[in-house]
């Protein structure tokens, strides 16, 4: 059984030989790192409504990190505002995940989750409209969109929304953009800050 999976297939040994398959991939992720810089410059400004309520989380400079193995695949995450606490949160992180799609995730949890989450509720048809999904497992750092994990709230209706969300100890709602190009890409995502500005507000 050793000796068996020690051999390449005809697939792998040609990808193993390829160097230019993995400067590829080095020339898409400093790509899609640059278009995160370049969104970590503008989300402040898209969220100066909400200065005075996200006054700490804005504090904190965007930070931009980068791994090899979510589920088997690269990422890269943008996290702007940031504040992590063990009992609080407040994130809207932007996740490019390789193969999948670029994502837009508003993670509540403690104090900011119990000061947004009467707006959130009350806001769920609007929020279903724009086409968000709402987190529905137990663990908040999941971030692929199987139906065990994010339901859209569009499908969700009112009494399942106030009994998942009432009573959580977290709240995430995440919206998908697809990978395309990343002019276009940028635009998507800028008007998914807009979005959870609206919500919040």
């Amino acid at each position: 059984m050793a000796e068996a999976n020690l051999k390449l297939s005809e697939e792998e040994l040609a990808f193993a030989s390829d160097a230019s398959v993995m400067l590829l991939k080095n020339a898409v992720i400093e790509k899609v790192n640059m278009l995160f810089g370049r969104l970590s410059i503008a989300q402040p400004e898209m969220l100066r409504p909400l200065h005075r309520e996200l006054e700490a989380a804005l504090e904190v400079p965007a930070k931009i990190s980068r791994g090899e193995s979510y589920r088997a695949l690269p990422y890269l995450v943008l996290d702007f505002p940031r504040y992590f606490r063990p009992h609080d949160v407040m994130a809207i992180r932007t996740m490019f995940w390789w193969g999948n799609f670029f994502s837009v995730t508003l993670h509540l949890k403690g104090n900011y989750r119990e000061y947004f989450i009467d707006r959130i509720l009350k806001r769920r048809l609007k929020i279903g409209e724009m086409g968000f999904h709402a987190c529905i497992a137990p663990e908040e750092w999941e971030h692929h969109f199987g139906e065990d994990n994010y339901l859209p709230v569009d499908i969700i209706e009112e009494d399942e929304w106030l009994e998942l969300y009432r009573v959580r100890l977290f709240t995430k709602l995440s919206k998908q953009v697809p990978i395309g190009p990343l002019e276009t890409v940028e635009q998507q995502l800028m008007s998914v800050y807009a979005e959870i500005a609206e919500i919040l507000r």
